[in-house]
């Protein structure tokens, strides 16, 4: 396995350990709302290619990373707020590590950007209230890790650059 290949598959695999690594405390009861936002439903409607799963995964790991700095911030839980700098930290890592991948690949990655589903949810969870902070916090991540996890799955059936699909 190349490089590259190692540094998409740590990707990938932090998204997946991100997936179901939510501390058993605070996954009991939650629900899962599995709702289609702006950014999956573009993936949807647009060829996957090398640029676009680099996009595309960079924005949402960006997301989780500011989700996350909130939650360090308005967790009530202290397991939450220890998994939120977690989360934060692995996302801006992923990021950095699929960027250089990318670049190895001969792809030049586009700066990532909060969509404006991303701007609302995360204004959502800003104003969630103490209460049900921490739960949302989870539920929202969740969530997006499964889109993601989507992403990269479709990424590597059906992608357009091979040191990227994880071969």
């Amino acid at each position: 396995m190349t490089r590259i290949h190692s540094y998409a598959l740590l990707g990938a695999t932090a998204l997946f350990a991100a997936s179901v690594a939510v501390p058993p405390a605070l996954a009991g009861g939650m629900k899962a709302e599995n709702r289609a936002g702006a950014q999956h439903a573009a993936v949807q409607q647009q060829a996957l290619t090398a640029q676009n799963f680099v996009l595309y995964a960079t924005n949402a790991d960006l997301f989780q990373t500011e989700a996350s700095k909130i939650a360090v911030q308005r967790a009530q839980s202290s397991e939450v707020k220890v998994y939120a700098q977690q989360m934060a930290s692995q996302h801006a890592n992923a990021t950095s590590k699929l960027n250089m991948a990318a670049r190895q690949a001969g792809i030049t990655p586009a700066t990532p950007v909060l969509t404006v589903h991303m701007q609302q949810k995360l204004a959502e969870l800003r104003n969630a209230s103490t209460t049900s902070f921490d739960e949302r916090y989870i539920t929202l991540l969740q969530e997006v890790q499964e889109r993601e996890l989507r992403l990269h799955n479709a990424y590597v059936r059906g992608g357009d650059n091979a040191t990227l699909q994880l071969q």
